[in-house]
């Protein structure tokens, strides 16, 4: 897989970053609607949420009325998913005309007002990207989302998080991790049986992916089980999420279609 890390949009882009905000009461769900550039396309490369309590909300993102991003997951995982990063290598776009709905729902006892900010590119950029891409006789990489979310009890142990493979296969590039009870939450992954992470605490993953992508990418194969197990030694229940940047994997004489 060949991935751009250096590309500069075109003097002609727009500088056109959306934000909006809604108030979302106790034990209801609310949602953002984004059109992108309205007319023209848009790439999204960055996800960039705020509230007062990020991990008492849980988000959903749907793109074009049919694909889901992800769901069910903690506003904080979002957010320290995109925070500390450029962007996506590669961005999501919304089509001309269509838009990006977010689902927001309070958990905690109190309302909250969430923005969300979307940074990425426009029609010149989005050109540009696809024409450097033509250039090293590669297409522009698919990113996909592998998600989870679970209730971990207190002491409990190697609690599977239900995240779910694609029927693609996809290179894992970088993950995100959140939780409600800080300091006292592990995680570990495998794939397929054969570990990938040994159990670290969850700070630990954040820190490794602050700012950086993997050091060795691995694939997540198609419909391969892909397990991603917490542990809670704290005397709370916790609320896990965890959220992952892949990449549709590319074989050989495979291009997949538009």
């Amino acid at each position: 897989m060949k991935i751009l890390s250096n590309f500069l949009p075109p003097k002609e882009s727009s500088a056109y970053n959306p934000a909006k905000s809604v108030e979302v009461q106790p034990g209801a769900t609310a949602h953002l609607t984004m059109n992108g550039m309205g007319g023209e396309r848009y790439g999204i490369r960055k996800i960039l949420p705020f509230s007062a309590n990020m991990n008492a909300i849980l988000i959903s993102a749907r793109l074009n009325e049919d694909l889901y991003l992800f769901r069910g997951v903690q506003l904080s995982v979002v957010h320290n998913l995109f925070k500390s990063i450029d962007g996506l290598f590669a961005p999501f776009i919304i089509q001309k005309n269509n838009h990006i709905v977010f689902e927001l729902t309070n958990t905690g006892a109190a309302k909250q007002t969430v923005n969300i900010q979307l940074v990425g590119y426009d029609q010149f950029a989005l050109s540009k990207l696809s024409a450097a891409y033509q250039q090293i006789g590669a297409s522009v990489p698919v990113p996909r989302f592998l998600y989870g979310h679970s209730t971990v009890p207190a002491g409990g142990l190697n609690i599977d998080l239900g995240v779910k493979s694609k029927s693609v296969d996809v290179q894992v590039r970088r993950m995100a991790m959140s939780s409600n009870q800080p300091g006292a939450i592990t995680a570990s992954m495998k794939v397929y049986n054969t570990t990938v992470r040994d159990e670290v605490f969850l700070e630990q993953v954040n820190d490794e992916f602050n700012d950086k992508y993997i050091n060795v990418p691995f694939v997540v194969g198609s419909n391969v089980p892909f397990d991603v197990y917490a542990s809670n030694y704290g005397a709370q229940p916790a609320e896990v999420s965890f959220l992952c940047e892949s990449y549709v994997q590319i074989r050989t004489g495979f291009i997949p279609a538009e």
